[in-house]
C-alpha cells in the first residue's frame, strides 16, 4: 500500500481525491435511486427503462464534446457550468415526477441531466501526468479504476440506504447534489484551475480519434465493455435462478472484491514493459478469468469464480488510460478520455441487451458464455492493430 498511500501524499492530489470521490460516488447511486423514485410513483417498469436508458444515452453522445470543450476552454468553465445544469436539470425531474408529469417531459429532464453530466474522470485522468509524473502513472491510473470499484459497491448500498431510510426522492437528490459538489470542488481546487489546454497540432485538429491507434483501441474497449454488461445480467440470472435476486448484491461485492485485488497488484508493481504490451496481457488475463463462469454449477463456486473474473477488471482499465495518454494527439487529451467512457456506456449497454435476450431465448450458462466470448474478440482487435497502438509520445 505504500506506493498508494506516496501517491494520496502528493502536494495537490488529496483535494482534487475528495472532490473526485464526492463527484462519482453518485455513479453507483444516482440510476438506482432513480429507478427506485420512479417506481414509488407507479412508473411501469418499460417507462423506467426509457428515461434510465435516455439519461445513460445521452451521457454517452455529450462525453467527448464536453470533453473537447474542456481542450479548447479549460476546466473550470465547462465544470462549473455543467455541474450547475446537470443539477437544476435533475431536480426538474425528480419534480416532475412526484407531481405525476407524463413519461415525455420526464425522458427530456433525464436527456438534458445526462448530456450535463460533469466529466470529472475524463478532468482528473487529463490532471494525473502533471500532478505525479510518468514514473507514478501507472499507479495512478491504478488508483483511479479502484475508486470506481469502490464506487460501485458502496454507490448502491448508499441509495439503498437513504431511500429505505427517508425516501427515494431523498436518495436521489442527494446523489445528484454531491456529484454537483463534487465537480464544484474539482474545478475550484487549485490543480484544476491552473491547468490551460495543451495547443493542438495538425494532427490533434480532427480530434483525439484522428489517430489510428485511438480508434483501434475505442474499438477494442467498446466489445470488451458488451462482456461486463453481460456479466452484470449474468450474475442477477444466476443468482435468482440458484437462490434468490437479493443474492445478486453479495455476489457483484465478490466481483469488485476480485477487481480491486487486481488492481492493488497492477498499481503496486513498477512495469517496464510499454503500456501497450501491458494492455493485451492484462486483457488476456480477463479472458481467462471469465473463460470458467459458465461450468459454475451451485452458488459457492460461483462466489468464487466471480472473485476471480474480477481480478483483470481494474488492471484492464487501468493500462487503458495509460495507453490513451500515449496515443492522444496533443490538445485533445480529456476528449480522449471521455471517449473511453462512451466505449464503456455503450458496450455495457449491448452487452446487457445480449445477456437478456439469451437468458430469455436459452440458458443463464449460454449468457455466461459470451462473456470470454466477446472479451475474447475485444482483445483480437487490439491484436491485429497491435502496430498502431505502440507508444507515439511521452505521457
Amino acid at each position: 500500500m505504500r506506493a498508494y498511500l506516496d501517491l494520496i501524499r502528493t502536494p495537490g492530489v488529496a483535494p482534487l481525491l475528495a472532490a473526485t470521490t464526492l463527484g462519482r460516488l453518485p455513479y453507483g447511486m444516482n440510476i438506482l435511486a432513480l429507478i427506485l423514485l420512479l417506481r414509488s410513483e407507479e412508473f411501469g417498469y418499460a417507462e423506467v427503462g426509457i428515461v434510465t436508458g435516455g439519461s445513460g444515452l445521452a451521457l454517452g453522445v455529450a462525453a467527448p464534446v464536453l470533453g473537447r470543450l474542456i481542450d479548447r476552454l479549460g476546466q473550470t468553465r465547462v465544470l462549473a457550468s455543467a455541474a450547475v445544469l446537470c443539477l437544476c436539470a435533475n431536480a426538474g425531474l425528480a419534480a416532475a415526477v412526484l407531481a405525476g408529469a407524463d413519461l415525455l417531459p420526464v425522458v427530456l429532464l433525464a436527456l438534458v441531466g445526462g448530456a450535463t453530466t460533469p466529466p470529472i474522470s475524463p478532468a482528473m485522468r487529463t490532471l494525473w501526468p502533471s500532478l505525479v509524473g510518468r514514473d507514478r502513472l501507472d499507479t495512478a491510473f491504478a488508483f483511479d479504476a479502484l475508486q470506481l470499484e469502490v464506487v460501485f459497491i458502496v454507490g448502491p448500498l448508499l441509495a439503498a440506504a437513504i431511500a429505505s431510510g427517508t425516501s427515494p426522492e431523498a436518495a436521489f437528490l442527494t446523489g445528484v447534489t454531491m456529484q454537483a459538489g463534487g465537480a464544484l470542488a474539482f474545478a475550484a481546487a487549485p490543480a484544476s484551475r491552473g491547468w490551460r489546454p495543451m495547443p493542438r497540432t495538425e494532427e490533434g485538429r480532427g480530434g483525439a480519434l484522428s489517430v489510428a491507434g485511438m480508434r483501434v483501441l475505442i474499438r477494442a474497449l467498446a466489445i470488451g465493455a458488451v462482456a461486463l454488461g453481460v456479466l452484470e445480467i449474468g450474475i442477477a440470472a444466476f443468482a435468482e435462478r440458484e437462490a434468490s435476486r437479493s443474492d445478486a448484491g453479495w455476489l457483484f461485492a465478490l466481483w469488485g472484491v476480485g477487481s480491486l485485488a487486481g488492481g492493488l497488484w497492477y498499481g503496486a508493481r513498477s512495469w517496464s514493459l510499454p503500456a501497450d504490451r501491458r494492455f493485451l496481457i492484462v486483457s488476456a488475463v480477463l479472458v481467462a478469468g471469465l473463460a470458467p463462469l459458465p461450468l459454475a454449477g451451485s452458488m459457492p463456486v460461483f462466489a468464487l469464480l466471480v472473485v476471480v473474473a474480477g481480478l483483470g477488471l481494474a488492471p484492464s482499465t487501468a493500462a487503458g488510460y495509460s495507453l490513451i495518454g500515449e496515443l492522444a494527439p496533443p490538445g485533445s487529451m480529456t476528449e480522449a478520455y471521455a471517449w473511453q467512457i462512451v466505449a464503456y456506456v455503450g458496450g455495457s449497454a449491448v452487452g446487457a441487451w445480449l445477456a437478456g435476450a439469451l437468458v430469455e431465448a436459452v440458458s443463464v450458462e449460454a449468457a455466461l458464455a459470451s462473456a470470454p466470448l466477446v472479451a475474447a474478440a475485444g482483445l483480437s482487435v487490439a491484436i491485429i492493430g497491435r502496430r498502431s497502438l505502440a507508444p507515439r509520445q511521452p505521457v
